[in-house]
């Protein structure tokens, strides 16, 4: 049970990683605009401002965009762990292997009936 809890919580982070690249690349947007505006007429002061401001940007644009390539949703976590543990129990059981091929399409057809009707439901 605490692995669904750790997967659910890693959905929340890719969630999270998703807000850090959109409030980032708010902030580059602005930073640019700020760049066009001040940057040729401010004093020393400012332009060290802005480049620590775009830097910043840069830095947590990347984070975000990196976190959220590299952590699933939750939904996609909770496939990987069921998917994972229903082939290793395959994998490992006689039974299931035994299993005549009539049995697996018709299992095969039934799950795609079900699909359809979800589909249909959304």
């Amino acid at each position: 049970m605490t692995e669904i809890y750790w997967i659910t919580r890693i959905g929340e982070l890719n969630t999270a990683f998703i807000v850090m690249c959109a409030l980032a690349f708010t902030s580059f947007v602005i930073w640019l605009i700020a760049i066009l505006a001040f940057y040729t007429e401010s004093d020393d002061g400012l332009k060290g401002v802005l480049k620590k401001w775009g830097l910043c940007s840069c830095f947590f644009l990347f984070i975000g965009i990196l976190g959220d390539v590299l952590t699933p949703s939750k939904k996609d976590a909770l496939l990987i762990y069921g998917l994972g543990t229903t082939i290793d129990y395959v994998k490992s059981d006689d039974k299931v292997k035994q299993l005549s091929d009539k049995a697996v399409e018709a299992l095969t057809r039934y799950l795609d009936e079900i699909s359809k009707e979800d589909d249909k439901k959304e």
